[in-house]
């Protein structure tokens, strides 16, 4: 077991490593290492279990563009797919992404700002229909989530 201290070094080494050599630049190097260093320890888990990659299907040309992150149970190999739709706000919570029920696409299906959040999804299986259609049975981002395909119910249309 390392030490808090170690672990904080290794973080802060993570970052300015992550930066320096990511091929989105240095500013969306860091968001993506920040969003790994947070999920990794919203989760419990190590960093070398978290991965990124830009959010190409919800991007916008603000700052802090979406930072897809996939953790990986060290386990079960299993693979959880979370959506930080603000890299930049460090207080914002992750977004869950599961099957649609009705298109199958992945889209946010809970909202996750601690280990428990994540339980509590696991433990209510795939998002249902009726869930879908109750106001607090998804997320608020769930209906209007680009992911939806066009003929979806759930989908925003434009």
């Amino acid at each position: 077991m390392t030490s808090i201290a170690e672990r904080a070094h290794a973080a802060a080494v993570f970052i300015r490593h992550t930066m320096a050599v990511s091929p989105h630049g240095r500013w969306r190097g860091e968001e993506h290492a920040r969003t790994a260093v947070r999920l990794a320890a919203t989760l419990g888990l190590g960093l070398d279990q978290i991965t990124t990659e830009p959010d190409w299907l919800r991007r916008r040309t603000t700052p802090g563009e979406p930072v897809l992150a996939t953790a990986t149970c060290p386990q079960t190999a299993e693979k959880y797919v979370f959506l930080a739709r603000f890299p930049v706000y460090d207080d914002e919570a992750f977004e869950l992404l599961g099957p649609c029920p009705e298109c199958a696409a992945l889209v946010p299906i809970a909202t996750i700002r601690n280990l428990a959040d994540l339980g509590d999804r696991l433990a209510q299986g795939p998002l249902r229909h009726e869930e879908c259609d109750s106001e607090t049975g998804a997320p608020d981002t769930f209906h209007t989530d680009q992911a939806h395909t066009d003929t979806c119910r759930y989908g925003e249309a434009l």
